[in-house]
């Protein structure tokens, strides 16, 4: 009864007498029947008639230190009995009760009270779960849950509306921190794929082109960044792979997942991955103009052997290359090739991603697998005759001439304490093993780059094979051939590229693209043109 009444057992006449009628008053959940607060209100004022007077409270006290006391309930009344439990606080003993009973038969409206009954016992646990310290926001979203599923499944199709849709609001509010927590599992523990599902959930927010302010005080940036923490490298990429096209990235997701791509690259042994990172980074050299990437590019073009585009973003070779940073140049030349080494090994620390952050990188495991040495042969690269030779963590005489093909002696390499501190960004989105409309669009944009160059004034033939392959490579050559061997050239960059459609394989690993450009070139000579590319095998082989 003391509980029943929110009293004290030192509470005198008085104080009980304010305990009851703050009870009576206190409004209720809207929903339960004339049958249920009419029985709250006898077991209310039963209680306060019993303690309110001496003789019948002394009797009472003494029933409780002999624990005597049983109060028998009409079936009636048993809604009742229940509504003031639940006010009182004992939450988990109405819940295991009224499952138990929802189990029978029962009447619809004494069904309906107990349903509400429950619901709230399971609202007043999840509060308990958030005031812990820290807060179980796993078991408060849960226990909401249940509440919300017991009410629209047991429940009639209106019953306490209003409490459904706090329900809702405080699911919304709370599901960020819920996630961060299911991702902070232990690796492998199954409960944890809730968490990624969870975190798809809340960044594909229906008909908002992706959520750009996340419930919970968190901008996307922020809860990304948080969630990155205690995501793997692979898990960002599926995230990546799997988000529809209509939800545009953010600038940092894009340079993470492009770490991600080169972090699994890495560790997996798959170079070809490198490409797709440098995809990535070359998209966002184009749309982030006021931040330069050269670095990334040239490290990237490094690890898969094309050391060519590693010296032009380096900036080694042209004085005047906007790429070119003095730091660098200076680090290289003073270094040489361990320099270089330590810059990659000092690139490659991924401290956040989560199965990476014991992993010490080291270039020679890399450089020495038989799947990477076949890749770089492919190329030709000298690259690959040095890691033959010796690991690369481990210079001697023999690898620095396999390399001097690479950096010549009169421009040794350097790269140890240079700072990577413009490293920092954090990520999310990448391109997985299988085309997708994104790739499509920076295989056709890394394409219009590398035409630019083959049919400019440098007249880069070499750099055609790394995007053409088949008929379309035989054309491509034998156009650019012709211009050099007129001393022609052509002048034009990219304005804009629209893909229009794309048709996939069922296996993903082909596609055709169409697209629409505009070129901008001398001379008023813009034009704007439909174009359609047969893509396999990561290269385009017809174009038309």
């Amino acid at each position: 009864f003391y509980q029943v009444l929110g009293a004290e057992t030192h509470f005198l006449g008085d104080g009980i007498k304010r305990a009851y009628d703050a009870k009576i008053s206190k409004p209720l959940q809207d929903g339960f029947s004339q049958e249920t607060l009419m029985s709250r209100r006898q077991i209310l004022q039963a209680a306060f008639e019993t303690l309110v007077h001496p003789r019948s409270r002394g009797e009472y006290n003494q029933g409780l230190l002999e624990d005597t006391i049983m109060t028998d309930v009409p079936w009636d009344k048993v809604p009742g009995a229940f509504c003031v439990l639940q006010e009182a606080g004992m939450s988990e003993i109405v819940i295991q009760v009224g499952q138990s009973l929802l189990q029978e038969r029962l009447a619809k409206s004494f069904k309906q009270d107990i349903v509400l009954i429950v619901a709230l016992s399971y609202v007043d646990l999840s509060r308990d779960a958030v005031a812990l310290s820290p807060p179980d926001f796993i078991k408060s979203c849960e226990l909401l849950e249940r509440a919300l599923k017991l009410l629209q499944e047991e429940g009639a199709s209106n019953l306490a509306s209003d409490l459904q849709a706090q329900i809702d609001e405080t699911l919304e509010e709370i599901t960020p921190r819920c996630v961060l927590e299911l991702l902070a599992l232990p690796l492998g523990q199954e409960k944890r794929e809730e968490g990624l599902l969870g975190l798809r959930n809340i960044l594909w927010a229906v008909g908002k082109g992706g959520a750009s302010a996340i419930a919970g005080g968190f901008t996307r940036e922020d809860f990304m960044n948080e969630a990155f923490l205690y995501m793997t490298a692979s898990e960002q990429v599926e995230l990546f792979s799997a988000t529809p096209s209509n939800i545009p990235a953010e600038s940092f997701e894009v340079y993470g997942v492009a770490l991600a791509l080169v972090s699994q690259a890495f560790l997996d042994k798959k170079p070809n991955l490198i490409q797709n990172a440098d995809n990535l980074f070359m998209q966002l050299q184009q749309t982030k103009v006021e931040i330069d990437f050269a670095l990334e590019r040239g490290l990237c073009s490094l690890l898969v052997g094309d050391i060519d585009s590693c010296r032009t973003w380096l900036g080694l070779d042209n004085e005047a290359s906007p790429y070119r940073d003095p730091s660098i140049i200076d680090f290289v030349l003073d270094n040489s090739l361990p320099g270089l080494c330590k810059l990659l090994e000092t690139w490659l620390v991924f401290p956040k991603f989560r199965d990476t952050q014991d992993v010490q990188f080291k270039l020679g495991d890399y450089y020495d697998d038989p799947t990477v040495l076949r890749y770089l042969e492919r190329f030709e690269s000298p690259l690959a005759a040095a890691a033959a030779i010796v690991k690369i963590g481990t210079v001697k005489a023999s690898a620095i001439k396999a390399l001097q093909k690479v950096f010549p002696a009169s421009k040794t390499i350097m790269v140890a304490g240079l700072a990577v501190s413009l490293l920092t960004l954090v990520g999310l989105k990448f391109f997985p093993p299988k085309m997708d409309a994104q790739f499509a669009e920076n295989l056709v944009r890394r394409w219009q780059e590398i035409k630019s160059q083959a049919l400019g004034r440098d007249h880069s033939l070499s750099r055609l094979p790394e995007i053409l392959e088949g008929r379309m490579l035989k054309i491509w050559i034998e156009r650019a051939t012709e211009i050099a061997q007129h001393g022609w050239y052509w002048k034009y960059s990219l304005l804009g590229l629209t893909i229009d459609s794309i048709t996939l394989t069922l296996d993903g690993r082909r596609a055709t693209v169409e697209a629409t450009l505009e070129e901008a070139a001398p001379e008023n000579n813009d034009s704007t043109y439909t174009t359609r590319y047969e893509i396999s095998g990561w290269k385009i082989e017809e174009g038309a």
